[in-house]
Parts: structure tokens; C-alpha cells; sequence
């Protein structure tokens, strides 16, 4: 055993979570469990472990949820803050920007008592492989793109999906001649913050950065005169499949370079010397002593906003300070309250999170990190833009709330109401009007989910959607539409844990109508998947590049983190099955009695829509992932010249496994798929006491 060790100790090849399956086929099970079970991935339920020290209240103790969602500058973030009464110049909590910059699920609990806080950090793994991502990019970006210095500089700095930015840990690159600013002016209003980085320290960081970037390039260099000699070909002659090739094979000569791994370490290190900054007695540690939380207690709100800040700020004068790429969740409890509101106590937790981003189309799947958390939110805030509403993002998450039956929950939020100009809007009444013209024609664009779902949506916007200006700033006595507005909200949200009458209507269904939206659900979501595979497709949508299915690969197989950027399987499993599902619910074969009001009859297809969309969630991640973890680090494991196709191949094998088509062929995948749906109906049309015919 001893041997086998020291083989795997010695093979690179066997270092990482993926070769674990490779390991098992020529070694003892002693020696790869040995090896393995420190290189796993420690998985740690983040929402759990903030539950311990902060729970979120509820409907028992008076309580209203409300999740704010919207487009990435929409103002979202923007207006919880104006909900829990922090100063948008002084204090700053959450950060905004019109970038990305809530990357983190933050929750505010809106309760007497001290101000405290529980941040739950990622596993040193996701950041790991984060960093060598963002070293790989620079790399690539020196040999592949022709990249300068500062190109080179930037992709180690911030990772392509923008959720992941060393800049803010470990500080910026030393500024340039022409990267100087002439604009004097710029955060000399006295509103920015103190600056907790002194000009030296910026200046070793920077220095420190540019040893990276150097080293960096010196890998690059000589691994692809190795690869040349040893290929006999110049990789700036290679085009098309070979210069695919050529990048797998550099990538994974610079992942097996000693120097490479070494760089990593260092840049680890300097992160984890970042938890350094806070009180040790706050944190709790996993067995290899990384952060799993901190905690922090105080009455001083000042102490408490500027604590806090440095882990959701992203103010650039702090770069080098700031753990905000560490932070998987923040939760907060205090005495927060806007000043405009003065009727009594505000009894509300608010949850804020990344932004919607700019999907594709309205038809693009919302993440299941969103999407699993509905069943414990009272309110659902869609945040829009008023001078650009409902694009595709939007409407996505509309249509996804109304075939999941939760669009009880919407609440529909339009910003910048006073950039909504134009000679043919001359009065407020014709800008209201203007602006929800767009609102309808979105839900006339969901005739696929049926009219059930369509009116039900037209009801709850009628009086639940609000028109906001200028609230970026504290809100003046002057902007008495926003004001009435703002307190109309808060009093809607409040509103939305009373319960709804009783619906004594009973649904009577044909399971075989359910039977037969399975395999349109299943061809929705293999079709575009193909398309993004680079495989033969009716879909027009765009395939996807080759570095990022294996990056989708990676984090499957890796991270269990079923989704990569805009990629996301689960969840578009999800969404399909859901949206055909609810199509069967809505039009039952007759309702007991029959002359039932349309509102009581959408309230149980409603009920039972939720119900079997949360069952979908474990369905579609048992399918697609937790049985068939071995075939994704198959998939990421490919290598060399045809990897890229040998990878798609086998992605596509995933999903005919786990999402086939039923065809009149028998089929056991198909049979255990089509039985778990069944199930997961059934259950929830009789708990709702519907019955099957």
C-alpha cells in the first residue's frame, strides 16, 4: 500500500477530485480513499449554518419574507436600501454599482435589539480553483490573444463570469500613464468612504501583482517553445481543431508546472492572510482550518456598517482589504428602519442576491440557487427599469413564476421613472400607462403557459406594481409619488403573509395527459442543449465555446455546483418540465363543482404547481448530477486533439440518460423518469384534494 501511495504521490495526473475514478480502477480502495478524502470537496450547507446563529423569522412571529430580484443596474440593491433606512453617501450597506456587485445572498432581518452579523464563506476549494482559473486565463490570454501586460493583468484580476475578483482581496496593478485621470473632481464630494489602504501598502501590493503576471508570463513562454519543439509546429500557425488542441495541451503542461502550482499556493496565502483582519474569536473553521463563518455582535451601528462593509463593498479606495469574493452569504440583524416609513414597526427580512444578468431570451431557465429558495419567500420584488421594461430577463423570471404557481408572490418594481420622457408622454398618468403597456405585452407573450396562468399574473400586477424616481439619493419631501410609493411597498410586503381564503375546488385529472407532456418537456430541453454541445440541433440559439462546456465539466464534476455562468442544465430541466406540467394542471378534465370562481380554481392549480416544482428540484439534481457525478469527471477529463467534441459527446450521453425523450420503444431511463414525475404529480394534486381519473 505503501507503493500505491507513493505512485499517486509522485503521478500529478492523480491530483485532482476528477482522477479519483481513474485512481480506483489501478489502486487498493484503502489508498484512494487515503488519498481522496481530503481532496473532495467538504460540502457545508451556508443557508443552514447561518440559521444557527441568525434564524429568519416568519409568518408565526409576523414576519414577511421578500426576495428582491431584478437586471444587473436595475437598482435593486438600490432600493433595499432604501427599505432598511441606510444612508446611500455615508454608509453604503449593500454596495451598488451598475456593474455586477451583489455576488453574495444577503438577508436583512429588520429587528429591535443589537446590530449583528453571520458570513458564511466559500470552500477553499471553489476559491482554489477560482485562482487557477484566473491564472490559466492570463496565460492563455499572452500566448492565444497576443494579450498585453495590462490584458494579462485584468484576467488575473477579475474571472470571466465577474463574480470572482482578486483585485478586491489582493489589491490593483500599480496605475499607468494612460489609465491616469484628469477628472479632479471624482470622490471629492466628501460622500466616499475612509480609505483604510496607505499609499505604500498600494504600492507593494501593486509591485506584488506584477511578480504575478511576470512569472506568469515566463510559464507561458516556455511551455509553448516545448510544445512547438515537441509538436513541430508554430501554435500561431494552428487553426480551427488544432489550435483547440494546442490550448488543451498547454493548459495542461502549465496545471502540471511545478512553478504553476507554486503561484497558486503563494496567491492562497496572501487571500487567507486577509482573515487575518478579523477578530479570531468570530470565526468557525472546517477541518483543514479554512472560515466556514464569522460572526459579529455590537450596538454601535457605525462599527456595525463599516464591519460588515468589507464583505459586500466594492468601493476601489479599499481594494486590497476587502473579502467580498470570499463571501458566499451575509445576514444581518438590526434596528433597521427608512425614515419615510413611520407606522409602527417594520417586521421584515429582505434577501438580496445577484442580479437576474442580461439573459439571452425570455425563455432562459432562472437559477436554481433563486428558484429553490421561492418556497420560503412570502414576496417576490421584480425590479425593472423603467426606461428599458421587461427584456428578456424579466420576462424569464415572470414566466418561471407563474408555472411554478407562485406568482402570488409577485411584486412588480419599475426604477427610474423619471428618465421615462418622451412628446408623447406629457403627464404622469400617460408614463404609467407607457410603462405598463410593456408589462402586458410580456404576459401576452406566455400564451404557451395557458390563459389560466396569463390572468392570474394580470391580476396580481394590477395593484402590485409601483412607479419609483431618484432613489439613488435620501428621498426628499418633494417626491411625493415615490414616497406614497415606497410606503405603499413596504405595506404590500407586509401584507403578503395573510393567508388567502380556503379554495373548496376540486381539480379532476387524466394522468395520461400528464404521461404525454414528458417527452415535449424532455425534447424543449435537449434540443438547445445540443446546440450548445456543437451537436446537430433545430435550436438558434449559439453554441458554446469549448473552454466553457469544460468549465460547466469542472464544476460538476469538482465543485457540485451544477451551473456555470448562463449555463445552467438543472435548472433548464427544471424549467421545462415545470412549464409543460403546468400546462396539464391548468386545464383539468372538469372541476368539482364546476361553476367555481376562475380565482379559486387558479389558487389550487397554483398550490399544486408549487408543490411539484419543489419536488423537481430534487429530481432534476439526483438525475442530472448526484447519480452521474463519475460521468462528469469523465466529461472534464478529456484531453488533446478531438477532446472538445469527445467531451460534448459525452455530456449528451449524460442528458440522454438522465433527461431521455419516451419513445414507444421500451426504455428503462425513460420508464424511471416518466414513474418520477407520476409520483411527484400525484402527490400533489391529492394533498390538494384533487384526484385522478
Amino acid at each position: 500500500m505503501v507503493a500505491q501511495l507513493n505512485k499517486i504521490l509522485a503521478d500529478r495526473d492523480y491530483w485532482t477530485p476528477t482522477a479519483k475514478a481513474k485512481a480506483e480502477a489501478v489502486f487498493d480502495a484503502k489508498v484512494v480513499n487515503a488519498f481522496y478524502d481530503n481532496l473532495l470537496l467538504a460540502t457545508h450547507d451556508a443557508w443552514a449554518l447561518r440559521d444557527e446563529i441568525i434564524p429568519l423569522p416568519g409568518q408565526s412571529e409576523g414576519y414577511a419574507r421578500a426576495r428582491f430580484l431584478g437586471t444587473t443596474g436595475a437598482g435593486k440593491t438600490t432600493l433595499v436600501r432604501q427599505m432598511i433606512g441606510t444612508d446611500p453617501e455615508k454608509e453604503r450597506f449593500p454596495s451598488t454599482s451598475t456593474a455586477k456587485t451583489t455576488v453574495c445572498d444577503i438577508e436583512v432581518v429588520m429587528a429591535s435589539g443589537p446590530f449583528k452579523a453571520v458570513v458564511t464563506f466559500f470552500p477553499e476549494e471553489h476559491v482554489r480553483l477560482h485562482v487557477e482559473e484566473c491564472a490559466l486565463a492570463a496565460a492563455t490570454a499572452i500566448v492565444f490573444e497576443q494579450g498585453t501586460k495590462g490584458i494579462a493583468t485584468s484576467r488575473l484580476l477579475e474571472h470571466s463570469e465577474q463574480r470572482f475578483r482578486l483585485s478586491y482581496i489582493l489589491g490593483n496593478a500599480r496605475a499607468t500613464e494612460d489609465e491616469l485621470s484628469d477628472d479632479v473632481g471624482e470622490e471629492e464630494d466628501g460622500s466616499a468612504p475612509d480609505t483604510e489602504v496607505s499609499s505604500a501598502e498600494r504600492e507593494a501590493m501593486g509591485r506584488k501583482i506584477e511578480g504575478y503576471v511576470e512569472r506568469i508570463k515566463r510559464m507561458a513562454s516556455d511551455i509553448t517553445k516545448k510544445l512547438e519543439e515537441d509538436l513541430g509546429v508554430k501554435h500561431k500557425r494552428t487553426e480551427g481543431e488544432d489550435e483547440n488542441a494546442f490550448q488543451e495541451l498547454f493548459e495542461g503542461e502549465l496545471k502540471q508546472h511545478e512553478g504553476f502550482h507554486g503561484l497558486v499556493d503563494e496567491i492562497m496565502d496572501a487571500v487567507e492572510e486577509r482573515f487575518d483582519l478579523l477578530a479570531p474569536e468570530g470565526f468557525r473553521r472546517d477541518r483543514n482550518d479554512w472560515p466556514l463563518l464569522w460572526q459579529f455582535e455590537t450596538e454601535d451601528r457605525a462599527e456595525f456598517i463599516r464591519t460588515v462593509n468589507r464583505f459586500s463593498s466594492n468601493y476601489a479606495g479599499n481594494f486590497g482589504r476587502l473579502l467580498t469574493p470570499l463571501v458566499q452569504g451575509l445576514r444581518v440583524r438590526g434596528p433597521f428602519k427608512p425614515d419615510w416609513y413611520q407606522n409602527g414597526d417594520c417586521k421584515l427580512v429582505l434577501m438580496d442576491g445577484e442580479g437576474l444578468g442580461h439573459t439571452p431570451d425570455s425563455s432562459s431557465s432562472i437559477s436554481t440557487s433563486i428558484t429553490q429558495r421561492l418556497k420560503d419567500t412570502d414576496a417576490v420584488v421584480l425590479v425593472d427599469n423603467a426606461e428599458q421594461p421587461m427584456q428578456a430577463a424579466p420576462q424569464a423570471l415572470m414566466r418561471t413564476l407563474a408555472a411554478s404557481g407562485n406568482e402570488r408572490k409577485l411584486i412588480v418594481c419599475f426604477t427610474h421613472f423619471d428618465q421615462v420622457k418622451g412628446p408623447n408622454l406629457p403627464n404622469i398618468k400617460a408614463k404609467k400607462e407607457h410603462v405598463q403597456r410593456s408589462l402586458e405585452g410580456a404576459i401576452g407573450g406566455m400564451r404557451d403557459l395557458g390563459r389560466s396562468a396569463q390572468n392570474a399574473l394580470r391580476r396580481e400586477t394590477a395593484a402590485r406594481t409601483f412607479f419609483l424616481s431618484n432613489i439613488q439619493s435620501p428621498i426628499e419631501a418633494s417626491n411625493k409619488l415615490t414616497l406614497s410609493e415606497l410606503r405603499r411597498l413596504l405595506e404590500t410586503i407586509s401584507n403578503s403573509i395573510k393567508p388567502r381564503p380556503p379554495a373548496n375546488v376540486k381539480p379532476v385529472y387524466d394522468m395520461s395527459n400528464v404521461i404525454l407532456c414528458i417527452p415535449q418537456a424532455m425534447g424543449a430541453f435537449r434540443d438547445p442543449w445540443r446546440r450548445r454541445l456543437g451537436l446537430p440541433s433545430q435550436s438558434k440559439m449559439p453554441p458554446e465555446h469549448w473552454t466553457r462546456i469544460k468549465a460547466l465539466a469542472r464544476r460538476f464534476a469538482e465543485l457540485g455546483v451544477t451551473e456555470y455562468d448562463t449555463m445552467r442544465p438543472v435548472a433548464d430541466f427544471i424549467t421545462r418540465l415545470i412549464e409543460h406540467v403546468t400546462v396539464v394542471l391548468s386545464t383539468p378534465l372538469k372541476w368539482d363543482p364546476e361553476d367555481a370562481p376562475e380565482e379559486m380554481k387558479r389558487q389550487v392549480i397554483a398550490e399544486i404547481a408549487s408543490a411539484v416544482h419543489v419536488k423537481l428540484h430534487e429530481l432534476g439534481e439526483s438525475r442530472l448530477f448526484h447519480e452521474r457525478v463519475k460521468e462528469w469527471s469523465a466529461a472534464y477529463s478529456h484531453g488533446g486533439k478531438g477532446s472538445a467534441r469527445e467531451r460534448a459527446l459525452k455530456i449528451e450521453r449524460i442528458y440522454e440518460e438522465a433527461a431521455p425523450i419516451p419513445v414507444e420503444s421500451p426504455d428503462p431511463n425513460a420508464s424511471a423518469l416518466m414513474a418520477a414525475v407520476k409520483g411527484v404529480v400525484k402527490d400533489a394534486v391529492e394533498a390538494a384534494g384533487g384526484v385522478f381519473q
